[in-house]
């Protein structure tokens, strides 16, 4: 009796064991054959979909140009002066400085405004007019450098922009901060910084503009 007894609970323990398996093998199959499909199928469409994205950078650097953004700043004049000095001016270029003797400005200024001209001095737009020429000359610069000073600024300071194409006075009529620019007519300068150095000022989506006229220049 009790050897039938045993033999019956070792065919219940067999049972255990193949239910167990038969639960446990698909899960280990679906897994295996998930490898195998990535394997095979994905591997290889992940190669060639790399190998064309290579393909597609390549063929852009042959006809993009520089980025506005990634041009590289000039810090040596060469030795033209006057027209010529003008004629040979391209983004990136020093073409002069900036100064209130007053206030402790004193930068370079970088033909373009963009991040590598504000990282090294200050920045002149490039849509707007040289120095001297009949029109609004647009210089920005960060507020954590000599630009930051522009806050002490007062109307009746004089601005000195120095180049190699000729020197200009700028007197100072008007400083305030604004989510927009002034218009101005005849020869004039706006040097604009933001309203706050902190990243998360409620200030810092502001600009601190300062209004100059032209009173004296120097032409070379």
């Amino acid at each position: 009796m009790s050897r039938l007894r045993e033999q019956n609970v070792n065919k219940q323990k067999k049972h255990r064991r193949h239910n167990s398996d038969s639960v446990v093998y698909p899960y280990l199959y679906r897994s295996i054959s998930f490898v195998l499909i990535s394997m095979f199928i994905f591997a290889p469409l992940m190669i060639l979909g790399l190998d064309m994205a290579k393909s597609t950078v390549n063929d852009a650097k042959t006809y993009l140009t520089i980025g506005y953004n990634d041009i590289n700043t000039d810090n040596s004049y060469n030795d033209k002066t006057g027209n010529d000095f003008i004629n040979s001016i391209s983004l990136g270029s020093l073409i002069g400085t900036v100064s209130c003797e007053r206030i402790g400005l004193n930068e370079n200024i970088y033909y373009g405004y963009n991040r590598v001209s504000l990282r090294d001095g200050a920045g002149l737009d490039s849509k707007s007019y040289l120095f001297g020429m009949g029109g609004c000359s647009r210089l920005a610069g960060y507020s954590s450098s000599s630009f930051g000073s522009l806050y002490n600024i007062e109307k009746g300071d004089v601005i000195e922009v120095k180049t190699p194409f000729g020197n200009y006075s700028y007197k100072v009529y008007d400083a305030y901060a604004s989510d927009t620019l002034e218009d101005t007519e005849g020869d004039a300068l706006i040097l604009g910084t933001a309203k706050s150095s902190k990243a998360f000022s409620a200030q810092s989506d502001k600009g601190f503009y300062v209004y100059a006229s032209l009173i004296d220049k120097e032409v070379d």
